[in-house]
């Protein structure tokens, strides 16, 4: 039987949510929480499944944690602890970092380009072969799995888009069959439902639902700097933002770099080249749009009343 949204497998140290099919309401609000947007207008939204952010945060970060300890070990004149600390850190941090480096110069795929008038999904592979799935046919699948070690716990977990094949299309889905799929890492249960909430609040509501694109080829690094400057601000206050955001921020992450590198990978993004990809992903006129099928109709209503029953009883408790 094929699993449908709302449906939870879970085991010892594992979890499996599936959100779509069909695409109903998670109840979290639309995040792209890994700058999966590449494009989007009226028509339709590009998907992408490569993140700098995270391979960065561990690359830097880690550095910086080796780093600081062997220089400490230097100052305090513990040479052989220092000397041992440098190989670790050579071995463990050279693969990262060869790791980020080569998906860093990897080309950009095609984007997955989900038509919001047709209600259809786009797929372009690398290697040319091009084929389209109903919007109704995605399975969204976010799995989970909590990974125990001398620190104690931690839950890890992504988003999984899974699309059958040209020729399955019509076949029914269980979790060992073979499909095209792409598996992106926003973090486990509510970090997932919100950045597969930003492609179904497109296809369902409208682009107005959905962030911009993640992108900054159009902004200088002042520019950005600036801005995050200003927003930061509003939420935190002077003092704390020049605290964080200016001194700790900075020195953490250096978030300056990381949207230089960005910006230079994202400075051309690719898209759909062929014929028929164009022609398809042209607007159509309202009266030919797509509908939602009676079955998706009734599952979003019936979702709908439950998150706003829901929302109501956790009022009713707080105002208890």
């Amino acid at each position: 039987m094929t699993p449908q949204a709302g449906e939870v497998k879970s085991g010892l140290l594992w979890k499996q949510e599936h959100l779509s099919p069909l695409p109903i309401p998670t109840g979290q609000p639309a995040s792209d929480v890994l700058g999966m947007i590449w494009r989007k207008n009226a028509v339709y939204l590009d998907v992408g499944s490569i993140s700098l952010a995270g391979g960065w945060v561990v690359c830097y970060l880690g550095t910086l944690i080796w780093g600081s300890s062997i220089l400490y070990m230097l100052v305090h004149k513990i040479y052989l602890g220092a000397i041992l600390f440098a190989i670790g850190a050579l071995a463990m941090m050279g693969f990262l970092w060869k790791g980020y480096i080569k998906a860093y110069r990897r080309p950009l795929m095609p984007p997955l380009r989900f038509h919001r008038q047709r209600r259809e999904v786009r797929i372009v592979t690398p290697e040319g072969e091009e084929w389209t799935v109903p919007w109704e046919r995605v399975h969204a699948i976010a799995p989970s799995a909590t990974m125990i070690g001398q620190f104690g716990a931690t839950r890890m977990g992504g988003l999984l888009l899974w699309f059958p094949y040209k020729d399955q299309i019509d076949e029914p889905f269980h979790m060992n069959k073979e499909g095209w799929a792409i598996m992106v890492s926003p973090g486990p249960g509510i970090a997932a439902m919100r950045q597969w909430e930003c492609i179904r609040s497109f296809m369902e509501i409208g682009p107005e639902a959905v962030p911009e694109p993640a992108h900054v080829r159009d902004k200088s690094l002042r520019d950005i700097f600036v801005e995050e400057f200003h927003k930061a601000r509003q939420h935190h206050g002077l003092l704390l933002t020049l605290l964080w955001d200016v001194g700790i921020g900075q020195a953490l992450f250096n978030p300056m770099v990381y949207h230089w590198l960005h910006k230079k990978k994202f400075a051309v993004i690719p898209d759909l080249a062929s014929p028929e990809s164009i022609a398809w992903s042209q607007a159509i006129p309202p009266e030919q749009w797509a509908k939602r099928s009676p079955e998706l109709e009734k599952a979003i209503a019936e979702r709908e009343k439950e998150l706003e029953f829901a929302a109501t009883s956790k009022l009713s408790s707080e105002a208890g």
